[in-house]
């Protein structure tokens, strides 16, 4: 009998976790990609020596560009998913944030990691974005940039930036990078929204050096790439199979729980009634 008992709870069991496990497996993830993500490279400094081109299509070393607080984003001029909402995401965040360049100096440098993006479409992008700005602002404060593939892979590498190309478009994470007046990385935000409060407490410990880690990781476990929308969404199977595993744990614990106390309480009444 109780051998009966304990195999119908295995059963349960086995059942439950099917059912918990079945929407991990269901083809909703196939579009995820794989090898796309940030590899923090927090304390790291980016090499000095990598070359970019400014808007007018200029040669500038990334020791030259890099001599204030800077918050580093990659995108592709041609996007059409992720990099539009952070392109829009850091206007509207420069606008709201109370740090002024002119008294506590910091830029923002957006780099395409496309090799094909010219310096001209940089330069046209950087007026479109300057102008929807809510506040005026010097047009130092924010930064278009190019390269070629060599540079910008070297760039990418150095920063823990992962992409993909899937035809003729690119797959890749959205987020910024903090970095100290020496290149160091100091601080990771993710995703294609920010708090101004985050933002600026970045920049300003950028600007002392000190590095700081990340705390919002949710984004990896809890968004995935949309392939027919181009951008991350909030991946409701994983929550709910997360936490549905995490009930299934805790039932089959009461139910071996439960299993061992009725074959303890069996015993103990077949030997009182000898």
């Amino acid at each position: 009998m109780v051998a009966i008992f304990i195999k119908r709870r295995g059963v349960l069991l086995a059942a439950a976790l099917a059912l918990a496990l079945a929407p991990l497996r269901t083809p909703a993830f196939a579009g995820e990609p794989q090898g796309v993500f940030f590899d923090e490279h927090l304390g790291s400094r980016l090499p000095g020596d990598i070359v970019l081109q400014d808007e007018q299509g200029q040669p500038r070393r990334l020791q030259e560009l890099v001599d204030r607080p800077t918050i580093l984003n990659f995108v592709y001029y041609d996007c059409p998913g992720v990099c539009t909402p952070l392109l829009n995401e850091i206007a509207d965040v420069l606008g709201k944030t109370d740090l002024d360049p002119r008294t506590q100096p910091f830029q923002v440098l957006t780099v395409s990691f496309e090799p094909r993006d010219t310096p001209p479409l940089a330069a046209e992008k950087r007026a479109n974005y300057l102008a929807l700005l809510s506040r005026p602002l010097p047009p130092a404060t924010w930064r278009f940039l190019t390269g070629d593939a060599d540079q910008l892979a070297r760039l990418t590498q150095a920063a823990g930036f992962s992409y993909k190309k899937v035809g003729f478009e690119y797959v890749h994470p959205g987020g910024l990078l903090m970095l100290a007046p020496d290149r160091t990385i100091s601080r990771y935000l993710y995703g294609t929204e920010f708090l101004p409060f985050d933002f600026k407490m970045g920049v300003l410990e950028a600007a002392k050096g000190t590095v700081l880690p990340t705390t919002a990781r949710l984004l990896t476990i809890c968004f995935s790439y949309d392939p027919q929308g181009r951008t991350y969404v909030f991946s409701t199977l994983k929550v709910v199979g997360s936490v549905v595993l995490l009930t299934v744990a805790f039932f089959g614990g009461w139910l071996a729980l439960t299993a061992r106390r009725g074959a303890a309480g069996l015993g103990r009444r077949r030997r009182e009634a000898a």
